[in-house]
């Protein structure tokens, strides 16, 4: 909105003054240090609570679950593996191992993604191959639970080898590598002896809906030195091993 004024000055020309009403630039420049002001201090809270859920952004921040993504976004936030994605951080708070995992409490985060992108990662990366075991202690995680997923998938590989199965990197060459590590570092399990057989037997039929980590688990209150990896070998000697992971029928 313009305001014109004509006047005179010292030397008699006339002067027009022009007065540009202010007052809506002013408003969005308010605006702008209130915005600014709201989203440092909501960073200041993110920083000091180090993993905040959506619904708590959007109270901080004051605005919609829209907008609150875009921030995310922007901020380039971590979402966390489990717990359904549920809980967000920041890369500046977290401090990766050597894995590119950080657990905050039982919350994890990784530098890979989800869940399913830092499996394939942790798999490619690992000198080794890796099991569903090896994966749940790396993840804090029962790994169990979801690597049925990995049937099918053409990023990985996966084998049956001391009756356990090992995920291995789908391309050619790291495969191989992978394989060859795996099979020189770790030697075969001793199958159990002949009282160890008996004693895995009889618990077994004392036990028959138990898995192969809870039969173990049972028999080594009494019977100490018997692994999982015997147990196995002793079942599938006898046609009794399942072939899904580590269940007996």
């Amino acid at each position: 909105m313009l305001f014109q004024a004509v006047g005179f000055d010292n030397s008699g020309f006339v002067v027009i003054y022009v007065y540009i009403n202010s007052i809506y630039y002013d408003k969005i420049r308010i605006a702008d240090m209130v915005k600014k002001e709201l989203l440092d201090r909501a960073m200041r809270q993110f920083v000091s609570e180090q993993v905040m859920t959506l619904s708590q952004l959007e109270l901080l921040l004051s605005c919609s679950q829209r907008s609150v993504q875009r921030y995310l976004s922007k901020w380039g936030a971590l979402r966390s593996y489990n717990h359904n994605g549920k809980y967000f951080s920041l890369t500046v708070i977290a401090r990766f191992d050597s894995f590119g995992v950080w657990k905050y409490q039982d919350i994890g985060f990784s530098r890979f993604g989800n869940l399913k992108d830092t499996v394939v990662q942790l798999v490619n990366n690992s000198p080794t191959g890796l099991t569903a075991t090896e994966l749940g202690q790396i993840l804090g995680v029962n790994a169990h639970s979801f690597m049925s997923q990995f049937r099918v998938d053409w990023r990985l590989k996966r084998e049956k080898w001391e009756g356990r199965l090992v995920y291995f990197c789908a391309e050619y060459d790291i495969w191989i590598a992978q394989k060859r590590k795996r099979f020189a570092v770790q030697p075969v399990s001793p199958f159990p002896s002949d009282a160890q057989a008996v004693i895995i037997l009889v618990s077994l039929l004392n036990n028959l809906k138990a898995t192969t980590e809870e039969l173990v688990k049972i028999m080594n209150k009494k019977h100490r030195g018997i692994s999982v990896t015997m147990v196995e070998r002793l079942l599938e000697h006898h046609g009794l091993l399942k072939k899904t992971d580590s269940h007996i029928f």
